[in-house]
């Protein structure tokens, strides 16, 4: 089940992250903010997304089932902590790399969105 579960839950985080970016004013801003980079197509950068996906769920599932942790409320929980990590990441590109900080807070919004969604997720598989 816990295999099924991160693989689920890499689904649910590949829709909402194509759900986010093709909300108009969040396309409009990264197409403005960012540079794709060269030679990297639109099929690989989907796959990309998927494969972090994918090793994002199997992270939130491992400490889980290491925790002896299970259900919606610990996978949530787990997901909203994890989520500090970006966080502090892209909040150190805002910082040290002038990353724009509305660009920021949408991929932020990505990650954190994804991360406590495929813990709660992998809750109903753990």
């Amino acid at each position: 089940m816990v295999i099924a579960g991160v693989v689920v839950a890499a689904v649910v985080s590949f829709v909402i992250s194509a759900a986010l970016y093709a909300t108009p004013r969040v396309a409009a801003l990264v197409s403005r903010t960012s540079t794709p980079r060269p030679g990297i197509g639109v099929p690989v950068q989907m796959l990309f997304v998927i494969l972090r996906g994918l090793l994002a769920a199997a992270v939130l599932a491992a400490l889980l089932v290491a925790g002896d942790r299970h259900g919606v409320g610990a996978g949530a929980a787990l997901g909203a902590i994890v989520a500090i990590l970006p966080v502090t990441i892209l909040a150190g590109a805002v910082v040290h790399e002038n990353v724009p900080i509305p660009t920021a807070l949408v991929h932020m919004t990505d990650w954190v969105l994804k991360l406590v969604v495929s813990g709660i997720v992998l809750g109903l598989f753990i």
